[in-house]
């Protein structure tokens, strides 16, 4: 089985090959909500809200560690707090 790792950017979904990091696909926005749309029979203009949501989430989770001086000491219960809040790290 070949180790594959999903990767999140702005409003796509990267399919990269851990062996090397190629990135072997590039799965938009679009695509996304066009799938949540046939797969559970959701209209197109719902899924992408949530599909888009779920981005911007995602991009805030990766801030939260991104910007803080050592990400691993910051607890999932802080970041998830500071996302709800739409709190921003700062560097100390």
């Amino acid at each position: 089985m070949n180790e594959i790792e999903v990767v999140f950017k702005r409003n796509k979904v990267c399919i990269v090959d851990c062996r090397n990091g190629t990135t072997l696909e590039e799965i938009s926005l679009d695509e996304l909500a066009d799938l949540i749309e046939f797969r559970y029979a959701t209209p197109w203009n719902v899924s992408k809200d949530i599909t888009e949501k779920l981005f911007y989430i995602i991009e805030d989770i990766k801030d939260a560690y991104s910007h803080s001086r050592s990400p691993e000491t910051i607890t999932k219960a802080t970041v998830l707090e500071h996302v709800k809040k739409r709190k921003h790290f700062k560097q100390d």
